[in-house]
């Protein structure tokens, strides 16, 4: 979806609706490879308008992805439905008149590469942690000498065993303990 920005001007009373189905895989495996195995078709629906001299568009967007397990790297189907709303403009100055929170994109080329767009969203989505079914239950994975625990765990632990001082003048630290 590629859109030129002039035609898009022409939207001001009311929107540009759009519906497409697009194809990201090429894309997105080349490039996020890592996180993202394989993508089903790409389903955007959404609007774009035009406020004074800039454009918004909001789109929902919806796919599946099959990305690997954060554990084990067994390959875990993701289902994605998220909301993109983004402002471009074609003048620096423009900015301006926007939220810092907003997502405002300044476009050189006079053409708004909405593909583009999906395409950083999807990764965006993939959250930091993937289970494939059951793992949750699993033993974390131990090895000789290490042990992988849970952020919980870790916290128990923390509070059961303080950490000592570990510096080379920490052992004088109770020379003078029975003076008090």
């Amino acid at each position: 979806m590629k859109w030129q920005f002039v035609e898009l001007q022409k939207y001001k009373q009311e929107a540009y609706p759009f519906e497409e189905t697009i194809d990201l895989a090429e894309k997105l495996t080349t490039n996020f490879g890592d996180v993202i195995e394989a993508i089903e078709p790409v389903q955007v629906k959404g609007f774009a308008q035009a406020d004074r001299t800039d454009i918004i568009v909001h789109a929902h967007v919806e796919t599946t992805i099959v990305t690997p397990s954060t554990r084990s790297g067994k390959p875990v189907t993701l289902p994605l439905s998220f909301d993109i709303d983004e402002v471009y403009i074609n003048a620096e100055a423009n900015a301006e008149r926007y939220e810092i929170e907003d997502s405002v994109i300044l476009i050189n080329d006079e053409v708004i590469d909405f593909d583009q767009a999906v395409a950083e969203y999807i990764v965006l989505q993939i959250p930091l942690q993937v289970l494939a079914p059951g793992e949750a239950d699993e033993p974390m994975p131990a090895g000789n000498g290490w042990v992988v625990i849970s952020e919980d765990d870790y916290q128990q632990q923390a509070v059961d065993q303080p950490k000592a001082a570990n510096t080379p003048l920490a052992g004088l630290a109770d020379l003078f303990k029975d003076e008090d």
